[in-house]
């Protein structure tokens, strides 16, 4: 979706994102209470000091991919949070950032990173270092798959984050790894929708292959929740 038909949108997605029409009990409250939970948590100022520090790093760093903002940061946080996944899968780093941020919600949860390019930019690593007990990191997207379902016990539920497609190769492999997801119980979060063709692809095949659960989207970032106990529902939201 284009910026101008964004705002053309923008009066019934924010009287639906306060809960309007919102039948679903679930539905309403994840978007009521972590989608657009204003309170603050206890790792948002530690965040923000992190996020600085990376956009202070970059300053003379000429045509550098965009960092994530605090706003995203602390909604990625918020719906971690309410998920409280033990095990992470992340594909595409943003410097870090996204996974400090999901790795702030507990000292127990593990992640698995796909990032190919991860030495491109040293602060990534200057970012992870607090983590890296609780991180692996991958240079190809199958292995860290495989990796990551080998450890996926029977009451585990997978969570993965889509940051990016680092390679033109990986959105076939995506497309059919996380369809396989969408048969059982799984949470996947997509951002950057609006600024990477591939993200939108992706973000589009999935939410059309979901035969049960709900999506969540301001055409910036996804959420799809494939709860088999929710009926197929699609919430297009300002958050």
């Amino acid at each position: 979706m284009g910026r101008i038909k964004r705002y053309r949108t923008a009066l019934s997605r924010h009287h639906r994102s306060k809960g309007h029409g919102i039948h679903s009990p679930f539905a309403y409250n994840f978007v009521r209470f972590v989608l657009r939970e204003k309170s603050p948590y206890y790792s948002y100022s530690e965040m923000g000091e992190m996020r600085q520090a990376v956009i202070d790093a970059l300053r003379d760093v000429k045509n550098h991919p965009r960092v994530a903002s605090f706003k995203g940061m602390k909604m990625l946080f918020r719906i971690t949070n309410f998920f409280n996944p033990g095990f992470i899968m992340q594909v595409g780093t943003c410097y870090g950032l996204t996974a400090s941020s999901m790795l702030n919600v507990s000292a127990k949860s593990r992640l698995w990173l796909y990032e190919p390019h991860i030495y491109a930019y040293p602060v990534i690593g200057n970012v992870l270092a607090p983590y890296l007990d609780s991180i692996d990191c991958y240079n190809l997207l199958d292995v860290a798959f495989e990796d990551y379902a080998q450890v996926m016990g029977d009451n585990q539920n997978p969570f993965v984050l889509v940051n990016s497609v680092p390679e033109n190769a990986d959105l076939e492999t995506l497309k059919l790894r996380l369809s396989s997801m969408l048969h059982g119980d799984c949470v996947l979060v997509f951002r950057n929708i609006h600024r990477s063709a591939s993200v939108k692809q992706l973000w589009r095949y999935l939410k059309q292959s979901m035969t049960h659960g709900q999506s969540f989207t301001n055409e910036k970032t996804g959420v799809i929740v494939a709860k088999r106990s929710l009926n197929l529902e699609h919430f297009f939201l300002w958050f």
